[in-house]
């Protein structure tokens, strides 16, 4: 079927196209069977199969083979620089390859987050909220809390777009309900103060409360404060609800980090 093949080549453009086309084709099929040959070394490295593991070596491997163009590699090594694994943690060179894995698209919810908060920051690059919100929105959406968080601040304070009190305070809920403390203070200011949803001083409290367990100072001064202003029935109200959220938050599940998919 090759000829076939070559004779179509002819036929819309100039003769000896095909072989040119072939040659790339060996070309590149050459390059990924080397970086999948050194995928195959850093898994093993990475995770100690036959050998001690050896994330040093892991990264050496991985980036050789990101350098070859592989997404995944790509992936890996980006996660592996900004984690600190087989190295010093280095945020720029992890971003550099986490954006590139991306635009091949390799991406999970944590490189997604990653690369939406360095455009938020404008760390490692140039700020931009619009970029910061459209990588952001795919994390959170996919339910990572880190960009849940950052999103929320974009929409309350109207970066990149109108100002959203409604869409910062869900998705400032769902951060929170997920065990981090900042977000359930800022929920707690959200519901004390009207904001993205009526005034409801017993579910504020709750948050305050909950946040300040988790060693948030200002919403322990925020909770005392508020708690002059309550009746004793709101007060009793709020206890009841901080008791039901804590249980709720305290089946959250731990962050994962950016490492190579298993392997049978």
């Amino acid at each position: 079927m090759r000829w076939f093949g070559c004779f179509l080549a002819i036929f819309f453009v100039a003769t000896g196209t095909c072989w040119s086309q072939s040659g790339e084709a060996d070309a590149t099929n050459a390059i990924d069977a080397i970086a999948q040959q050194l995928k195959v070394q850093a898994y093993r490295a990475y995770y100690g199969k036959g050998q001690p593991v050896d994330y040093a070596r892991a990264l050496a491997l991985y980036r050789q083979a990101a350098e070859r163009g592989d997404a995944e590699a790509q992936f890996v090594t980006g996660g592996m620089l900004y984690q600190g694994q087989g190295t010093d943690p280095d945020k720029r060179g992890g971003f550099k390859w986490l954006l590139q894995a991306a635009e091949q698209g390799k991406v999970s919810p944590e490189s997604l987050a990653i690369i939406g908060a360095m455009y938020l920051r404008g760390s490692t690059v140039p700020q931009n909220y619009l970029e910061a919100k459209k990588w952001l929105a795919d994390a959170a959406e996919q339910g990572n809390l880190a960009a849940q968080n950052d999103l929320a601040y974009l929409y309350y304070n109207g970066l990149g777009g109108e100002r959203d009190y409604e869409k910062a305070l869900t998705l400032y809920e769902k951060a929170a309900l997920q065990g981090d403390a900042m977000a359930q203070a800022n929920v707690g200011l959200m519901y004390a103060t009207g904001s993205g949803t009526d005034t409801d001083k017993a579910r504020g409290y709750a948050w305050y409360s909950l946040a300040a367990s988790r060693g948030n100072t200002i919403a322990s001064i925020n909770r005392n404060n508020l708690m002059m202003d309550m009746s004793w029935e709101e007060l009793n109200r709020a206890q009841a609800i901080s008791l039901e959220l804590y249980r709720q938050v305290e089946n959250m599940t731990k962050p994962k980090l950016i490492t190579p998919e298993p392997q049978e």
